[in-house]
């Protein structure tokens, strides 16, 4: 999976402190909510989870993520534990894909495991993967934090690891095309362009 060649602007954000890049950045939650992660990284709790789950059966972009660029996206856990103050880390990754878990498993930082998930709908979902890896509820109308968690994507931790402007989003495309694929597309890009120019046309 090819990293996206980003340029930071001179003298700007290596001056930064880690939260205000991560905010200079761009990066946000990368999972489809969006929501400003600096402003999340705000919260101080003992656990940071990893959200490696992918719930719909067809995405897979996540999983490639961790296995392919393993290092930033660890590198992104160790700097989100350290801003939060958190004492542990969890990857939830579904027990199937051993492979990847093969792959991360000697590089963890220490503090960190991983939480081997059920391949069952919607094993992604966030308050079922909170209960998962902490046996806690979020209460109704709460949040991850309400329980002591952080919950974060695994595409935001990779850009947080890769430390440089945000500029591209991975797509997993996949059903009725002629080529499956997991790609880095433009964040201005419409979803069918992307589809389009990246596998040429359906089936």
């Amino acid at each position: 999976m090819p990293i996206p060649q980003r340029v930071s602007p001179a003298g700007t954000s290596k001056a930064l402190q880690p939260l205000a890049r991560i905010e200079d950045h761009g990066v946000v939650g990368a999972g489809g909510g969006g929501f400003p992660t600096a402003v999340k990284l705000t919260a101080k709790v003992p656990t940071v989870i990893v959200n490696g789950a992918e719930c719909e059966p067809l995405l897979h972009k996540d999983k490639e993520l961790m296995y392919q660029l393993g290092a930033p996206m660890l590198g992104g856990l160790e700097t989100v534990m350290r801003l939060v103050s958190a004492e542990q880390g969890i990857i939830g990754i579904k027990n199937k894909y051993t492979a990847v878990q093969e792959a991360l498993a000697p590089r963890l930082p220490a503090g960190v495991r991983i939480l081997p998930l059920r391949d069952t709908y919607p094993a992604g979902d966030e308050y079922l993967l909170v209960y998962d890896a902490t046996c806690r509820v979020i209460p109704p109308g709460g949040l991850p934090k309400d329980v002591g968690a952080v919950v974060v994507n695994v595409e935001t931790l990779v850009n947080i690891g890769l430390d440089r402007p945000v500029t591209h989003k991975y797509l997993t495309v996949a059903g009725a095309v002629r080529t499956p694929t997991r790609r880095p597309v433009r964040g201005s890009t419409p979803p069918f362009r992307a589809s389009s120019s990246t596998l040429g046309r359906l089936k």
